[in-house]
């Protein structure tokens, strides 16, 4: 009877010992597991964003966002996207397609079971010296300014940005989305040369993409 006991509490003890190995295992290879991240692609269809010439940012956005997803879904994430394709989600029908589209983005993102949304976009300037990935932010939720920071930092050791966070209440959209926090990210800047040339690459955008990702984990992490 004592030997029976003896087995049964070893196989009970290696159990429970493989179960907490797999759970840091998974939880190595997983940081990002079952948080739920939306990604709005700024633009997009009949609202090009930002352009320089023939250059168009929404196209970039959508880019740099797919690969934002892919990477978050491989660390374990569920990701949506406000749109997919090119392409508003306003109606057609609307008396303001502008205010409609942003509108829709604002009802699929604020829900109580999204934990943050990144909204991506390009920056632009009359003067082509400016230059640096910035985040923005409104103050509606209370989380919003850490995430801001956060990402922030990584844009200036990843990216080089020199740029600082910068609080913003008067955007129609990012006032609306009090449930979840999250953030507006100006990855570049379409009239500098450089990040211009920058922003159309791939390697870049996977970057971008990277740096990004990093970020959503420190802040989880540190949450």
């Amino acid at each position: 009877m004592l030997r029976r006991n003896l087995i049964i509490f070893t196989f009970i003890f290696l159990y429970l010992c493989i179960y907490k190995v797999q759970a840091i295992v998974v939880e190595n290879n997983l940081p990002l597991l079952s948080k739920i991240i939306y990604i709005d692609a700024g633009h997009g269809g009949r609202d090009p964003g930002s352009m320089y010439g023939t250059i168009k940012e929404a196209p970039i956005n959508l880019e740099i966002s797919k690969k934002l997803k892919k990477k978050l879904e491989q660390l374990g994430a569920i990701v949506y996207m406000t749109r997919t394709g090119d392409y508003d989600i306003s109606n057609p029908e609307s008396m303001n397609r502008k205010n409609d589209d942003l509108q829709n983005r604002v009802n699929l993102i604020n829900h109580e079971f999204v934990d943050i949304y990144l909204s991506i976009h390009l920056n632009a300037d009359t003067s082509n010296s400016w230059r640096g990935a910035q985040v923005f932010y409104d103050d509606v939720n209370k989380n919003n300014k850490k995430l801001a920071d956060i990402m922030q930092e990584q844009f200036k050791t990843k990216l080089n940005s020199n740029r600082n966070i910068k609080k913003i209440s008067t955007y129609y959209m990012y006032r609306r989305i009090d449930k979840v926090p999250g953030v507006l990210l100006e990855v570049g800047f379409l009239t500098n040369p450089n990040e211009r040339y920058l922003l159309q690459t791939d390697s870049y955008q996977h970057k971008i993409s990277d740096t990004i990702t990093d970020g959503v984990i420190k802040y989880f992490n540190n949450f």
